[in-house]
């Protein structure tokens, strides 16, 4: 419609803008400035962010944008069609002469045979159209009844205030007295119901059926809350229309995969969680039968360390949610009876200085960082750095340095053999109760805590270690986890009493170990098993011969192995495995190896399930008839069976022929119980150093990296120098022997007081001049590493009342170490 004649009224906001965008794009330069201008604005937008390009954006919002993007495009393409029809309109189709004898053209044949079907359609339509104007009426006419009985129905069925007011008029007051009654015994009957319900559940089914819109409309609600005993809750969460529980809340399970695989693989950890090898210790869920594994720390501590290394922020109850279900909290059956005694003597201390409020928490890991720069320097860690070495444990108001106090500590003690008439005693291990002051305690809790920093630096730089390199693995590259699993105890199906009780049983030695390649996507479990008892390291070289004959037969790309073990002085971390070790890689092809130590008392891992797995299968074949006498047997039984765990067999004589071939004068290695890692990459030469280095994961074995030191077999020990003591100071018997260790150049005489896996608690004397010392007036007791102490001594001898010496001969032989 028009704008009417002879009046101008004024422009709507429209019809100006339409006008405005009508003179700018009749200007071409005003265009094109235009058309930039929101070329501009549009990259401005999705620089900021205001604007986000389809690949940024959700899925819902790419369906959006697309929709209106087909939209657009077909509104554009029909006025681009209709505006080349106005500007070009079609041909006028050219009419053909008429001629002048016939005016009045003839019907065809094609026009008579059209005309008819489109009756005939005409016909067929008005017929439907009087069907359904039929049909119609009826359903209006049904409608109609239906609406009618309802009315009749809702006239003969009142409200409840309508019956009530009917009540009150017309009946008489026995029948209000009745249904009054009945009110009070239905709400009482209801109530002690929903009082004596058993759960949840069958307490929301009897709330549901009373809580509903007919209460709601009348505004009972208050009035049936204080008669039923129902909570305010079951009318705020009441649904109509469909069955429903009033707390029956959504969760939202829908977990992050990656989430719970890396917090399953924390839990699977060999720091977090330990592995157990006896053969019962299985559980079972759902048919799947796991190795149980004990949490070494409570939950809350484990979550806490997970937060520290991850950078997902899993609520403490999914943590535990999700462990996994053969990962529980070790109970007194499940004790550990291979605990750290650095762990368990340091804890002793920490407990009792928290127990009296001298210190404010119990966990290690925050006592490490309070007297440490940073946890993950090795200088920090090993006591090296100046600003940290000298820190102790900070302590609150209530210390009280004179205080005396009780604690607990695992301790090496003579003990006297009472039938013995030479006074003959042994040294055995307890727990012992020790008292002393506040002082006395907090001193020897620094002075254990910075002994414990190295030893967990070392923990967990193997661990992290081991993580690394089994999943950073070459296709030249294979990691060997080897152990030895305690001593199959052989036995027959049934046994006569003489057998069961006496000494008529044989033992098989099980080398267990797992091998991790980067060609096999799952590990390959392994198991020699033999009859020899030699758990030495010619034996040790001997049972993984058929595993290595195995590895250059069916993957002989493999040119360097790894090797990883517990650190026992007597089987893997001595001079004869590390003799053999790089000797007869290279005899057998291989080019170079690595052999790491996990820390000591922290080795547990795979193998262990290995063995803990086979003696089930074995027991299992005992239980059924099988007899298993000897080894021979046991590898025969376990042969025939569906284990997927590979297996050899080592016979007796092989092994002692290994050990008769071995050479008698190997030279000991320096620092050998501090030792983490051996590297060979030549013919009897090692590259050794404290911990392992990252390094072997990028194949870069050659660095020096932690203080590497170098060692040659090849060459002879000196006349006159010392025997492999490390393995002597292990040995838990020198415990209240005398000693000479070197400190800063000069020798010192003393009573040794412990042991541990790498350092020896000395009780030294002072010294007043040459070979003559005293006894301080105060107790001189340190920890000293093994390098440290030069030789065993007998006692001294007095000089004076006070001053002692050692024997001139003794001194003489001493003075070439000075």
């Amino acid at each position: 419609m028009g704008r009417p004649k002879g009046k101008n009224p004024p422009l709507t906001a429209a019809e100006k803008q339409r006008r405005y965008r009508a003179r700018r794009d009749a200007d071409p330069g005003r265009r094109q400035k235009y058309l930039q201008k929101e070329h501009d604005k549009y990259r401005s937008d999705i620089e900021s962010g205001k604007k986000k390009r389809i690949y940024n954006v959700s899925e819902r919002e790419k369906r959006r944008r697309r929709r209106k993007w087909r939209e657009t495009y077909h509104r554009l393409k029909a006025r681009k069609e209709a505006q080349e029809l106005i500007i070009t309109p079609p041909d006028t189709p050219q009419v053909s002469p008429v001629d002048p004898a016939d005016p009045q053209p003839r019907i065809s044949r094609q026009q008579n045979e059209g005309r008819r079907r489109s009756r005939k359609k005409i016909k067929k339509l008005k017929e439907q159209i009087q069907e359904l104007q039929m049909l119609l009426k009826k359903q209006v006419r049904k409608t109609e009844k239906y609406k009618k009985q309802t009315q009749r129905m809702k006239k003969n069925n009142p409200s409840p205030r309508k019956k009530v007011k009917k009540q009150m008029r017309q009946l008489p007051r026995e029948a209000i007295q009745k249904t009054l009654l009945f009110h009070e015994a239905l709400v009482q009957d209801i109530r002690n119901k929903y009082t004596k319900a058993q759960g949840e559940k069958e307490r929301q089914i009897i709330a549901k059926i009373v809580t509903g819109k007919v209460l709601k409309k009348y505004r009972l609600q208050r009035f049936a809350l204080n008669s039923l005993g129902f909570s305010k809750k079951r009318w705020n969460h009441e649904k109509e229309g469909r069955f429903n529980f009033t707390y029956d809340r959504k969760r939202n399970n829908r977990i992050a995969a990656g989430l719970i695989e890396r917090v399953r693989d924390f839990y699977l950890r060999d720091d977090v969680s330990r592995i157990t090898t006896g053969k019962k210790q299985t559980i079972t869920q759902k048919k799947n039968r796991k190795q149980k594994r004990f949490l070494s720390d409570t939950m809350k501590n484990l979550h806490r360390k997970f937060l520290a290394e991850d950078k997902s922020s899993i609520s403490y109850s999914l943590f535990c949610l999700l462990r996994p279900f053969w990962v529980s909290h070790p109970t007194l059956s499940d004790r550990d009876t291979c605990m750290c005694k650095m762990h368990e003597n340091l804890g002793f201390l920490v407990q009792k200085l928290h127990q009296l409020k001298v210190i404010n928490t119990v966990n290690l890991d925050d006592l490490v960082k309070a007297i440490t720069c940073d946890t993950h320097s090795i200088e920090c860690m090993y006591g090296q750095c100046a600003e940290c070495k000298d820190l102790s444990c900070p302590v609150s108001s209530q210390y009280n340095p004179q205080s005396q106090v009780s604690y607990l500590q695992w301790a090496i003690v003579d003990k006297e053999h009472k039938n013995d008439p030479n006074g003959k005693t042994s040294k055995i291990t307890i727990k012992k109760e020790l008292l002393g002051t506040q002082e006395e305690l907090l001193e020897q809790m620094n002075l254990l805590l910075h002994r414990f920093k190295r030893h967990m630096f070392n923990i967990n730089n193997q661990f992290s270690h081991y993580r690394a390199l089994r999943h950073g693995l070459k296709a030249h590259e294979c990691l060997i986890h080897v152990d030895f699993s305690e001593n199959y105890l052989c036995k027959y199906s049934t046994e006569i009493q003489a057998v069961h009780f006496g000494a008529s049983h044989q033992q098989a030695t099980l080398h267990t170990g797992v091998l991790y390649m980067h060609a096999m996507p799952q590990p390959m479990s392994f198991c020699t098993v033999s009859p020899s008892r030699q758990k030495g390291p010619p034996a040790i070289w001997q049972y993984l011969s058929p595993v290595l004959d195995y590895l250059q037969s069916a993957h002989p790309e493999v040119s360097t192995i790894h090797f990883y073990s517990d650190g026992p002085c007597t089987q893997y971390k001595q001079r004869g495995n590390f003799f053999l070790f790089c000797t007869e890689l290279f005899r057998r092809g291989f080019a170079a190896g690595t052999w790491n130590f996990f820390e000591a008392s922290h080795g547990k891992g795979a193998p262990d399930g290995v063995g803990g797995a086979l003696k089930r299968r074995a027991d299992s074949l005992v239980s059924k008839g099988t007899d298993i006498p000897d080894a021979a047997e046991l590898f025969s039984a376990l042969q025939k069976t569906d284990t997927t765990i590979k297996l050899f067999f080592v016979k007796e004589e092989a092994v002692e022929k290994a050990v008769s071939m071995m050479p008698n004068n190997v030279p000991p290695i320096p620092s050998t119980m501090r030792m983490h890692q051996a590297v060979t990459l030549t013919h009897g030469k090692l590259m050794y150093r404290d911990v392992s280095c990252l390094c072997s994961e990028t194949q870069n074995l050659k660095c020096e990296c932690f203080n590497t030191k170098h060692f040659v077999f090849n060459q002879q020990a000196a006349p006159g120098t010392l025997t492999d003591t490390e393995v002597l100071w292990q040995n838990p018997d020198v415990v209240g022997k005398w000693c000479v260790l070197k400190y800063e150049g000069d020798l010192y005489p003393g009573i040794i007081m412990d042991t541990s896996e790498t350092h020896i608690q000395v009780r030294c004397m002072q010294k007043i001049g040459v070979n003559r010392f005293f006894w301080p007036a105060r107790e001189d007791i340190m920890w000293y590493l093994f390098e440290d102490i030069v030789s065993l001594i007998p006692p001294t001898k007095p000089v004076t009342g006070r001053h002692m010496e050692i024997e001139k001969e003794v001194w003489a032989k001493l003075q070439k170490f000075s």
